[in-house]
Protein backbone atom coordinates (compact mmCIF):
# COMPACT_ATOMS: atom_id res chain seq x y z
CA UNK A 1 0.00 0.00 0.00
CA UNK A 2 1.43 3.52 -0.53
CA UNK A 3 0.44 6.73 1.99
CA UNK A 4 -2.18 8.83 1.14
CA UNK A 5 0.60 11.88 -0.12
CA UNK A 6 2.25 9.55 -2.55
CA UNK A 7 0.07 7.79 -5.31
CA UNK A 8 -3.38 8.02 -4.68
CA UNK A 9 -5.69 10.80 -5.17
CA UNK A 10 -6.67 13.08 -2.25
CA UNK A 11 -10.04 13.32 -3.61
CA UNK A 12 -10.77 9.20 -3.81
CA UNK A 13 -9.26 9.07 -0.20
CA UNK A 14 -11.63 11.86 0.75
CA UNK A 15 -14.40 10.38 -0.99
CA UNK A 16 -13.51 6.73 1.02
CA UNK A 17 -13.72 8.03 4.01
CA UNK A 18 -17.01 9.53 3.48
CA UNK A 19 -18.65 6.01 2.32
CA UNK A 20 -16.73 4.60 5.31
CA UNK A 21 -18.88 7.07 7.45
CA UNK A 22 -21.59 6.69 5.68
CA UNK A 23 -21.57 2.93 6.13
CA UNK A 24 -23.83 1.13 8.53
CA UNK A 25 -21.34 -1.47 8.66
CA UNK A 26 -18.60 0.84 10.00
CA UNK A 27 -19.34 0.56 14.10
CA UNK A 28 -16.89 3.18 14.97
CA UNK A 29 -18.11 5.58 18.00
CA UNK A 30 -18.14 9.34 17.31
CA UNK A 31 -14.82 9.36 19.02
CA UNK A 32 -13.24 7.00 17.14
CA UNK A 33 -14.79 8.60 13.36
CA UNK A 34 -13.53 11.62 14.52
CA UNK A 35 -9.53 9.83 15.00
CA UNK A 36 -10.20 8.53 11.51
CA UNK A 37 -10.83 11.70 10.04
CA UNK A 38 -8.12 13.47 11.90
CA UNK A 39 -5.71 11.30 10.74
CA UNK A 40 -6.41 11.02 7.05
CA UNK A 41 -6.42 14.80 6.74
CA UNK A 42 -3.42 15.18 8.51
CA UNK A 43 -1.84 12.87 5.91
CA UNK A 44 -3.12 14.44 3.05
CA UNK A 45 -1.97 17.55 4.03
CA UNK A 46 1.44 15.97 4.43
CA UNK A 47 2.19 15.82 7.89
CA UNK A 48 1.88 12.46 8.84
CA UNK A 49 4.75 13.02 11.02
CA UNK A 50 2.40 14.66 13.12
CA UNK A 51 0.35 11.75 13.73
CA UNK A 52 1.86 11.15 17.13
CA UNK A 53 0.02 10.04 20.22
CA UNK A 54 0.27 13.20 22.01
CA UNK A 55 -1.61 14.83 19.39
CA UNK A 56 -4.37 12.42 18.93
CA UNK A 57 -5.02 12.81 22.61
CA UNK A 58 -4.77 16.54 22.91
CA UNK A 59 -6.52 17.35 19.34
CA UNK A 60 -9.08 14.87 19.25
CA UNK A 61 -9.99 13.33 22.27
CA UNK A 62 -9.61 16.76 24.11
CA UNK A 63 -7.24 15.53 26.53
CA UNK A 64 -5.01 18.49 28.63
CA UNK A 65 -1.77 19.41 27.53
CA UNK A 66 0.29 17.76 30.52
CA UNK A 67 -0.72 14.40 28.53
CA UNK A 68 1.66 11.14 28.63
CA UNK A 69 0.78 8.94 26.25
CA UNK A 70 3.34 6.40 28.85
CA UNK A 71 0.80 6.78 31.71
CA UNK A 72 -2.23 7.07 29.44
CA UNK A 73 -3.03 3.93 26.98
CA UNK A 74 -6.24 5.75 25.84
CA UNK A 75 -4.93 6.62 22.11
CA UNK A 76 -3.34 2.99 22.04
CA UNK A 77 -6.75 0.98 22.95
CA UNK A 78 -8.78 3.69 20.72
CA UNK A 79 -6.49 2.91 17.83
CA UNK A 80 -7.12 -0.93 18.70
CA UNK A 81 -10.63 -0.38 18.05
CA UNK A 82 -10.60 1.58 15.23
CA UNK A 83 -8.62 -0.97 13.29
CA UNK A 84 -11.02 -3.34 13.90
CA UNK A 85 -14.29 -1.38 12.92
CA UNK A 86 -12.16 -0.90 9.85
CA UNK A 87 -11.60 -4.39 9.49
CA UNK A 88 -15.15 -5.41 10.00
CA UNK A 89 -15.99 -2.69 7.41
CA UNK A 90 -13.91 -3.58 4.69
CA UNK A 91 -15.24 -7.01 5.13
CA UNK A 92 -19.10 -6.36 4.93
CA UNK A 93 -20.25 -2.84 2.94
CA UNK A 94 -16.45 -2.11 2.08
CA UNK A 95 -15.65 -5.50 0.31
CA UNK A 96 -16.33 -4.07 -2.88
CA UNK A 97 -14.37 -0.58 -2.21
CA UNK A 98 -11.48 -0.25 -5.04
CA UNK A 99 -9.12 1.63 -2.12
CA UNK A 100 -8.57 1.05 1.14
CA UNK A 101 -7.60 3.20 4.52
CA UNK A 102 -5.31 1.17 6.56
CA UNK A 103 -4.06 2.45 10.42
CA UNK A 104 -0.93 -0.33 10.47
CA UNK A 105 0.44 -1.09 13.96
CA UNK A 106 3.46 0.81 15.40
CA UNK A 107 1.89 3.97 14.62
CA UNK A 108 -1.10 6.26 13.95
CA UNK A 109 -0.64 7.37 10.60
CA UNK A 110 -2.72 5.62 7.59
CA UNK A 111 -2.07 4.10 4.38
CA UNK A 112 -3.73 4.09 1.46
CA UNK A 113 -3.79 1.40 -1.05
CA UNK A 114 -5.92 -0.05 -4.29
CA UNK A 115 -7.52 -3.44 -3.84
CA UNK A 116 -7.33 -6.05 -6.50
CA UNK A 117 -10.16 -7.16 -7.60
CA UNK A 118 -11.58 -10.88 -6.24
CA UNK A 119 -10.97 -13.55 -8.99
CA UNK A 120 -10.77 -17.43 -8.49
CA UNK A 121 -8.94 -18.59 -5.27
CA UNK A 122 -5.14 -20.00 -5.58
CA UNK A 123 -4.76 -23.76 -5.93
CA UNK A 124 -3.55 -25.54 -2.91
CA UNK A 125 -2.98 -29.39 -2.34
CA UNK A 126 -5.30 -30.10 0.60
CA UNK A 127 -6.45 -28.29 3.65
CA UNK A 128 -4.52 -25.77 5.31
CA UNK A 129 -2.48 -26.78 7.65
CA UNK A 130 -2.07 -24.91 11.00
CA UNK A 131 0.21 -24.61 13.86
CA UNK A 132 -0.55 -23.54 16.71
CA UNK A 133 2.61 -22.33 18.96
CA UNK A 134 3.05 -22.06 22.90
CA UNK A 135 1.92 -18.17 23.11
CA UNK A 136 3.98 -16.41 25.33
CA UNK A 137 3.29 -14.68 28.43
CA UNK A 138 4.19 -11.06 28.85
CA UNK A 139 4.90 -9.68 32.23
CA UNK A 140 4.16 -10.74 36.36
CA UNK A 141 1.92 -13.81 35.81
CA UNK A 142 2.84 -15.21 38.75
CA UNK A 143 -0.94 -15.00 40.68
CA UNK A 144 -2.22 -17.23 37.38
CA UNK A 145 0.86 -18.93 36.00
CA UNK A 146 -0.93 -21.80 34.07
CA UNK A 147 -3.01 -18.86 31.83
CA UNK A 148 -1.15 -18.70 28.86
CA UNK A 149 -0.29 -22.38 28.66
CA UNK A 150 -4.41 -22.93 29.09
CA UNK A 151 -5.02 -20.60 26.38
CA UNK A 152 -3.26 -22.01 23.99
CA UNK A 153 -4.76 -25.89 24.43
CA UNK A 154 -7.94 -24.21 24.51
CA UNK A 155 -7.76 -22.56 21.38
CA UNK A 156 -5.89 -25.66 19.65
CA UNK A 157 -9.29 -27.44 21.13
CA UNK A 158 -11.23 -24.32 19.24
CA UNK A 159 -9.24 -25.00 15.81
CA UNK A 160 -10.04 -28.65 15.79
CA UNK A 161 -13.80 -28.19 15.63
CA UNK A 162 -13.49 -26.76 12.24
CA UNK A 163 -12.55 -30.24 10.43
CA UNK A 164 -12.07 -28.26 7.56
CA UNK A 165 -8.32 -27.17 8.65
CA UNK A 166 -5.51 -29.82 9.77
CA UNK A 167 -4.35 -28.60 13.12
CA UNK A 168 -1.16 -29.71 14.74
CA UNK A 169 -1.85 -31.51 17.93
CA UNK A 170 -1.01 -30.09 21.33
CA UNK A 171 2.59 -32.38 21.83
CA UNK A 172 3.68 -30.21 19.28
CA UNK A 173 2.09 -27.33 19.54
CA UNK A 174 2.92 -26.60 23.59
CA UNK A 175 6.87 -26.89 23.11
CA UNK A 176 8.46 -24.06 24.05
CA UNK A 177 8.06 -21.06 21.57
CA UNK A 178 11.92 -21.32 21.00
CA UNK A 179 12.23 -24.50 20.10
CA UNK A 180 9.37 -23.90 16.94
CA UNK A 181 11.63 -22.91 13.84
CA UNK A 182 9.56 -22.05 10.86
CA UNK A 183 12.24 -23.82 8.73
CA UNK A 184 12.17 -27.34 10.83
CA UNK A 185 7.78 -26.53 10.58
CA UNK A 186 8.02 -26.38 7.02
CA UNK A 187 10.42 -29.59 6.54
CA UNK A 188 8.61 -32.01 8.95
CA UNK A 189 5.11 -30.67 9.72
CA UNK A 190 4.82 -29.40 6.29
CA UNK A 191 2.58 -26.20 7.96
CA UNK A 192 1.19 -23.78 6.04
CA UNK A 193 0.14 -21.30 8.63
CA UNK A 194 1.49 -20.36 12.45
CA UNK A 195 -0.69 -19.47 15.11
CA UNK A 196 1.53 -17.22 17.60
CA UNK A 197 0.97 -14.58 19.99
CA UNK A 198 1.28 -13.56 23.36
CA UNK A 199 -0.69 -12.89 26.68
CA UNK A 200 -0.44 -10.14 29.31
CA UNK A 201 -2.15 -9.55 32.46
CA UNK A 202 -2.31 -6.33 34.31
CA UNK A 203 -3.91 -5.50 37.58
CA UNK A 204 -7.11 -4.98 36.26
CA UNK A 205 -7.21 -6.44 32.21
CA UNK A 206 -6.00 -8.91 29.94
CA UNK A 207 -4.96 -8.42 26.71
CA UNK A 208 -4.02 -11.36 23.75
CA UNK A 209 -2.21 -10.69 20.62
CA UNK A 210 -2.46 -13.10 17.75
CA UNK A 211 -0.42 -13.07 14.64
CA UNK A 212 -1.20 -15.05 11.93
CA UNK A 213 1.90 -16.25 9.75
CA UNK A 214 2.61 -17.81 6.22
CA UNK A 215 5.12 -20.56 7.37
CA UNK A 216 6.60 -20.54 4.31
CA UNK A 217 7.89 -17.07 3.95
CA UNK A 218 6.95 -15.21 7.15
CA UNK A 219 4.45 -12.89 6.08
CA UNK A 220 2.42 -11.90 8.77
CA UNK A 221 -1.50 -12.21 7.07
CA UNK A 222 -3.27 -11.08 9.96
CA UNK A 223 -2.74 -9.93 13.65
CA UNK A 224 -5.54 -8.89 15.93
CA UNK A 225 -5.90 -7.54 19.80
CA UNK A 226 -8.54 -9.06 22.30
CA UNK A 227 -8.87 -7.34 25.88
CA UNK A 228 -10.89 -7.84 28.55
CA UNK A 229 -11.39 -6.71 32.41
CA UNK A 230 -9.83 -9.00 34.57
CA UNK A 231 -11.73 -10.57 36.86
CA UNK A 232 -10.10 -13.02 38.91
CA UNK A 233 -13.33 -15.14 39.73
CA UNK A 234 -14.33 -15.45 35.66
CA UNK A 235 -10.18 -15.45 34.68
CA UNK A 236 -10.98 -19.11 33.15
CA UNK A 237 -14.23 -18.64 31.76
CA UNK A 238 -12.74 -15.29 30.08
CA UNK A 239 -9.66 -16.79 28.79
CA UNK A 240 -11.69 -19.60 27.17
CA UNK A 241 -14.14 -16.95 25.41
CA UNK A 242 -11.40 -15.12 24.16
CA UNK A 243 -9.76 -18.52 23.02
CA UNK A 244 -13.11 -19.19 20.71
CA UNK A 245 -13.09 -15.85 19.44
CA UNK A 246 -9.99 -16.01 18.09
CA UNK A 247 -10.91 -19.36 16.56
CA UNK A 248 -13.76 -17.81 14.76
CA UNK A 249 -11.87 -15.07 13.66
CA UNK A 250 -9.36 -17.75 12.02
CA UNK A 251 -10.72 -20.45 10.62
CA UNK A 252 -14.56 -19.80 10.39
CA UNK A 253 -15.82 -19.18 6.61
CA UNK A 254 -14.44 -15.68 5.25
CA UNK A 255 -11.96 -15.64 8.49
CA UNK A 256 -8.53 -14.75 7.98
CA UNK A 257 -7.06 -18.16 7.00
CA UNK A 258 -10.03 -19.14 4.02
CA UNK A 259 -9.43 -15.19 3.19
CA UNK A 260 -6.01 -15.45 2.26
CA UNK A 261 -6.14 -18.77 1.15
CA UNK A 262 -8.53 -17.28 -1.56
CA UNK A 263 -5.56 -14.77 -2.19
CA UNK A 264 -3.72 -13.79 -5.33
CA UNK A 265 -6.34 -15.18 -8.39
CA UNK A 266 -4.08 -17.14 -11.03
CA UNK A 267 -7.49 -17.11 -13.40
CA UNK A 268 -7.12 -20.75 -13.52
CA UNK A 269 -10.90 -22.42 -15.02
CA UNK A 270 -13.11 -24.17 -12.40
CA UNK A 271 -11.69 -28.13 -14.07
CA UNK A 272 -7.96 -26.94 -13.08
CA UNK A 273 -8.43 -26.42 -9.45
CA UNK A 274 -7.20 -28.28 -6.88
CA UNK A 275 -10.13 -29.70 -4.36
CA UNK A 276 -9.42 -27.73 -1.75
CA UNK A 277 -9.35 -24.17 -4.29
CA UNK A 278 -12.66 -25.88 -5.22
CA UNK A 279 -14.33 -25.80 -1.86
CA UNK A 280 -12.82 -21.91 -1.54
CA UNK A 281 -14.96 -21.06 -4.86
CA UNK A 282 -17.80 -23.11 -3.30
CA UNK A 283 -17.09 -20.11 0.02
CA UNK A 284 -17.20 -17.36 -2.71
CA UNK A 285 -20.21 -18.11 -4.24
CA UNK A 286 -22.16 -19.05 -0.86
CA UNK A 287 -21.82 -15.32 -0.04
CA UNK A 288 -23.99 -13.85 -2.87
CA UNK A 289 -25.45 -16.84 -4.60
CA UNK A 290 -24.56 -15.75 -7.73
CA UNK A 291 -26.51 -18.16 -10.34
CA UNK A 292 -24.04 -17.34 -13.03
CA UNK A 293 -21.13 -19.22 -10.65
CA UNK A 294 -23.62 -22.26 -9.44
CA UNK A 295 -22.48 -24.51 -12.55
CA UNK A 296 -18.40 -23.49 -12.36
CA UNK A 297 -18.61 -24.48 -8.24
CA UNK A 298 -20.47 -27.44 -9.32
CA UNK A 299 -18.13 -28.57 -11.93
CA UNK A 300 -15.50 -28.35 -9.52
CA UNK A 301 -16.58 -29.75 -6.26
CA UNK A 302 -17.77 -33.35 -8.57
CA UNK A 303 -14.10 -33.04 -10.05
CA UNK A 304 -12.75 -33.27 -6.33
CA UNK A 305 -15.43 -35.46 -4.84
CA UNK A 306 -14.26 -38.16 -7.68
CA UNK A 307 -10.35 -37.51 -7.19
CA UNK A 308 -11.05 -37.87 -3.05
CA UNK A 309 -14.15 -39.23 -2.69
CA UNK A 310 -13.27 -39.21 0.89
CA UNK A 311 -13.26 -35.54 1.25
CA UNK A 312 -16.09 -34.72 3.52
CA UNK A 313 -15.82 -30.93 3.15
CA UNK A 314 -16.25 -30.88 -0.59
CA UNK A 315 -18.85 -33.17 -0.34
CA UNK A 316 -20.56 -31.42 2.15
CA UNK A 317 -20.53 -28.19 -0.29
CA UNK A 318 -21.53 -30.23 -3.30
CA UNK A 319 -24.59 -31.31 -0.99
CA UNK A 320 -25.29 -27.26 -0.20
CA UNK A 321 -24.81 -26.62 -4.22
CA UNK A 322 -27.69 -29.22 -5.14
CA UNK A 323 -29.54 -27.92 -2.19
CA UNK A 324 -29.31 -24.21 -3.44
CA UNK A 325 -29.87 -25.61 -6.94
CA UNK A 326 -33.32 -27.07 -5.76
CA UNK A 327 -34.19 -23.57 -3.89
CA UNK A 328 -33.57 -20.88 -5.97
CA UNK A 329 -34.55 -22.94 -9.61
CA UNK A 330 -30.44 -22.35 -10.59
CA UNK A 331 -30.31 -24.52 -13.50
CA UNK A 332 -27.09 -26.64 -13.46
CA UNK A 333 -25.65 -29.48 -16.01
CA UNK A 334 -26.68 -32.02 -13.56
CA UNK A 335 -28.23 -35.05 -14.78
CA UNK A 336 -30.17 -35.62 -11.81
CA UNK A 337 -34.20 -34.85 -12.22
CA UNK A 338 -34.71 -34.11 -8.43
CA UNK A 339 -31.26 -32.14 -7.38
CA UNK A 340 -32.90 -32.74 -3.49
CA UNK A 341 -31.96 -36.55 -3.89
CA UNK A 342 -28.36 -35.80 -4.62
CA UNK A 343 -27.94 -33.88 -2.14
CA UNK A 344 -29.61 -36.04 0.75
CA UNK A 345 -26.74 -38.39 -0.71
CA UNK A 346 -24.27 -36.11 -0.46
CA UNK A 347 -24.82 -35.30 3.26
CA UNK A 348 -25.38 -38.38 4.00
CA UNK A 349 -21.89 -39.35 2.97
CA UNK A 350 -20.14 -36.80 4.38
CA UNK A 351 -21.71 -37.26 7.89
CA UNK A 352 -21.00 -41.10 7.21
CA UNK A 353 -16.85 -40.12 6.62
CA UNK A 354 -16.75 -37.40 9.01
CA UNK A 355 -19.19 -37.62 11.85
CA UNK A 356 -17.60 -34.84 14.01
CA UNK A 357 -17.73 -32.09 11.03
CA UNK A 358 -20.18 -29.63 11.68
CA UNK A 359 -20.01 -28.60 8.24
CA UNK A 360 -21.53 -32.22 7.37
CA UNK A 361 -24.53 -32.02 9.55
CA UNK A 362 -25.01 -28.78 8.52
CA UNK A 363 -25.67 -29.61 4.83
CA UNK A 364 -27.42 -32.55 5.71
CA UNK A 365 -29.66 -30.06 7.82
CA UNK A 366 -29.86 -27.92 4.66
CA UNK A 367 -30.91 -31.56 2.68
CA UNK A 368 -33.48 -32.26 4.96
CA UNK A 369 -35.21 -29.01 5.38
CA UNK A 370 -35.53 -29.13 1.12
CA UNK A 371 -36.66 -32.61 1.57
CA UNK A 372 -39.39 -31.50 3.60
CA UNK A 373 -38.78 -33.09 6.84
CA UNK A 374 -38.21 -30.12 9.57
CA UNK A 375 -37.95 -32.00 12.59
CA UNK A 376 -35.05 -33.94 11.16
CA UNK A 377 -33.54 -31.00 9.78
CA UNK A 378 -33.53 -28.80 12.99
CA UNK A 379 -32.14 -32.04 15.04
CA UNK A 380 -29.30 -32.00 12.29
CA UNK A 381 -28.60 -28.23 12.45
CA UNK A 382 -28.84 -28.54 16.18
CA UNK A 383 -26.35 -31.49 15.91
CA UNK A 384 -23.79 -29.48 14.03
CA UNK A 385 -24.01 -25.93 16.48
CA UNK A 386 -23.33 -29.12 19.20
CA UNK A 387 -20.48 -29.87 17.43
CA UNK A 388 -18.75 -26.81 16.81
CA UNK A 389 -20.45 -23.34 18.83
CA UNK A 390 -18.04 -21.27 16.91
CA UNK A 391 -19.21 -21.79 13.09
CA UNK A 392 -21.34 -18.88 13.13
CA UNK A 393 -22.84 -19.81 9.42
CA UNK A 394 -24.57 -22.94 11.49
CA UNK A 395 -25.76 -20.64 14.04
CA UNK A 396 -27.12 -18.15 11.53
CA UNK A 397 -28.93 -20.86 9.27
CA UNK A 398 -30.42 -22.42 12.40
CA UNK A 399 -31.66 -19.24 13.49
CA UNK A 400 -32.55 -18.39 10.08
CA UNK A 401 -34.91 -21.98 9.71
CA UNK A 402 -36.47 -20.81 13.07
CA UNK A 403 -37.39 -17.49 12.09
CA UNK A 404 -39.66 -19.14 9.43
CA UNK A 405 -40.90 -21.05 11.97
CA UNK A 406 -41.96 -18.30 13.55
CA UNK A 407 -40.00 -19.38 16.75
CA UNK A 408 -38.39 -16.21 18.03
CA UNK A 409 -37.26 -17.52 21.30
CA UNK A 410 -34.43 -19.62 19.67
CA UNK A 411 -34.68 -16.98 16.14
CA UNK A 412 -33.43 -13.71 17.77
CA UNK A 413 -30.37 -15.13 19.54
CA UNK A 414 -28.63 -16.94 17.09
CA UNK A 415 -28.52 -14.50 14.28
CA UNK A 416 -27.98 -11.78 16.75
CA UNK A 417 -25.12 -13.79 17.60
CA UNK A 418 -24.09 -14.88 14.40
CA UNK A 419 -23.73 -11.29 13.36
CA UNK A 420 -21.98 -9.96 16.15
CA UNK A 421 -19.28 -12.34 16.33
CA UNK A 422 -19.11 -12.67 12.35
CA UNK A 423 -19.93 -9.43 10.16
CA UNK A 424 -18.69 -11.02 8.01
CA UNK A 425 -20.95 -13.92 6.66
CA UNK A 426 -23.33 -13.28 3.83
CA UNK A 427 -26.15 -10.97 3.85
CA UNK A 428 -28.56 -13.65 3.00
CA UNK A 429 -29.21 -14.62 6.79
CA UNK A 430 -30.64 -11.35 7.35
CA UNK A 431 -33.35 -12.38 5.87
CA UNK A 432 -34.34 -14.18 9.34
CA UNK A 433 -34.20 -10.43 11.06
CA UNK A 434 -35.94 -9.52 8.71
CA UNK A 435 -39.04 -12.02 9.06
CA UNK A 436 -38.52 -11.05 13.24
CA UNK A 437 -39.31 -7.40 12.97
CA UNK A 438 -41.46 -7.69 9.96
CA UNK A 439 -43.55 -10.28 12.15
CA UNK A 440 -43.16 -7.54 15.35
CA UNK A 441 -44.39 -3.98 13.03
CA UNK A 442 -40.63 -2.89 13.45
CA UNK A 443 -40.74 -1.97 9.98
CA UNK A 444 -37.78 0.16 9.62
CA UNK A 445 -35.79 -2.45 11.13
CA UNK A 446 -37.47 -5.24 9.09
CA UNK A 447 -35.87 -2.68 5.83
CA UNK A 448 -32.53 -2.18 7.16
CA UNK A 449 -32.31 -5.91 7.64
CA UNK A 450 -33.62 -6.42 4.09
CA UNK A 451 -31.58 -3.90 2.29
CA UNK A 452 -28.58 -5.82 3.73
CA UNK A 453 -29.45 -9.15 2.21
CA UNK A 454 -26.81 -8.41 -0.78
CA UNK A 455 -28.02 -11.61 -2.83
CA UNK A 456 -29.07 -9.52 -6.45
CA UNK A 457 -30.07 -12.48 -8.19
CA UNK A 458 -32.01 -14.36 -5.53
CA UNK A 459 -35.31 -12.82 -5.35
CA UNK A 460 -36.17 -13.17 -1.19
CA UNK A 461 -34.44 -10.17 -0.58
CA UNK A 462 -36.49 -8.48 -3.32
CA UNK A 463 -39.12 -9.61 -1.87
CA UNK A 464 -37.76 -8.89 1.90
CA UNK A 465 -37.41 -5.08 0.41
CA UNK A 466 -40.93 -4.86 -1.48
CA UNK A 467 -43.11 -6.21 1.49
CA UNK A 468 -41.33 -3.77 4.38
CA UNK A 469 -41.17 -0.93 1.78
CA UNK A 470 -44.64 -0.71 1.16
CA UNK A 471 -45.64 -1.40 4.74
CA UNK A 472 -43.99 1.96 5.40
CA UNK A 473 -45.59 3.56 2.46
CA UNK A 474 -42.39 3.71 0.81
CA UNK A 475 -43.94 3.23 -2.78
CA UNK A 476 -41.40 3.94 -4.79
CA UNK A 477 -38.62 1.70 -3.39
CA UNK A 478 -41.25 -1.24 -3.34
CA UNK A 479 -41.65 -0.62 -6.76
CA UNK A 480 -38.50 -1.09 -7.40
CA UNK A 481 -38.10 -4.29 -5.50
CA UNK A 482 -41.68 -5.45 -7.27
CA UNK A 483 -39.95 -5.00 -10.62
CA UNK A 484 -36.68 -6.69 -9.83
CA UNK A 485 -38.62 -9.46 -8.64
CA UNK A 486 -40.82 -10.26 -12.14
CA UNK A 487 -37.04 -9.72 -13.35
CA UNK A 488 -36.31 -12.97 -12.02
CA UNK A 489 -39.97 -14.63 -11.87
CA UNK A 490 -42.22 -12.69 -13.97
CA UNK A 491 -44.52 -15.35 -12.21
CA UNK A 492 -44.16 -15.23 -8.88
CA UNK A 493 -46.96 -13.40 -7.30
CA UNK A 494 -49.00 -16.10 -8.75
CA UNK A 495 -47.70 -18.65 -6.93
CA UNK A 496 -46.18 -16.59 -3.81
CA UNK A 497 -48.11 -18.40 -0.84
CA UNK A 498 -47.26 -21.70 -2.00
CA UNK A 499 -44.02 -21.25 -2.34
CA UNK A 500 -43.24 -19.61 0.85
CA UNK A 501 -45.35 -22.65 2.09
CA UNK A 502 -42.96 -25.22 0.70
CA UNK A 503 -40.54 -23.76 2.32
CA UNK A 504 -41.85 -23.97 5.53
CA UNK A 505 -42.65 -20.37 6.87
CA UNK A 506 -45.05 -20.17 9.04
CA UNK A 507 -48.55 -19.51 7.97
CA UNK A 508 -48.93 -16.25 9.69
CA UNK A 509 -45.77 -14.72 8.50
CA UNK A 510 -46.88 -15.70 4.52
CA UNK A 511 -50.39 -13.66 5.19
CA UNK A 512 -48.41 -10.75 6.67
CA UNK A 513 -46.35 -10.58 3.71
CA UNK A 514 -48.18 -11.78 0.68
CA UNK A 515 -50.43 -9.28 2.16
CA UNK A 516 -47.72 -6.89 1.92
CA UNK A 517 -45.95 -7.73 -1.51
CA UNK A 518 -50.41 -7.21 -2.62
CA UNK A 519 -49.97 -3.62 -1.44
CA UNK A 520 -46.81 -3.18 -3.24
CA UNK A 521 -48.07 -3.71 -6.59
CA UNK A 522 -47.41 -7.04 -7.03
CA UNK A 523 -50.23 -9.00 -8.21
CA UNK A 524 -50.15 -12.06 -5.80
CA UNK A 525 -53.04 -15.06 -5.81
CA UNK A 526 -54.10 -17.71 -8.56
Amino acid sequence: MESGKQAVSPDIVRAELARILAAPAFDASERNRQFLSYVVDEALAGRADRIKAYNVATEVFGRDPKFDPQLDSIVRIEAGRLRRSLERYYLTDGRTSSLRIDIPRGGYAPVFGNIAPVGLPRSLPGAPRILVTAFEPEGDQSAFPTFTRGFTRILIIALTRFTGLRIFGAETALRHPAEIDPDAVRRECAADYLVTGQTSLGPDRFEVDVLLVEAETGRAVWAETFERRLAPSEIIGLRNEVANRVARALAQPYGAIQSDCARDADGQPPELLGSYAAVLLFYAYWRTFDREMIEAVRVGLERAVASEPDYAEALACLSLVYSNAWRFRHPTGAPEPDPRDRALDLAARAVELAPASSWARYALGLARWFAGDVPASLDALEAGRALNPNDTTILADLGQRYAMLAHWDEAAPLLKESYATNPAQPGSYRIGLFLWHFAHGRFDDALAEARRVNAPQVLYGHVAVAAAAAALGRADEAADAVAAIRGIDPDYGTRAAADLAARHVAPELIELIVKALSEAGLAVGG
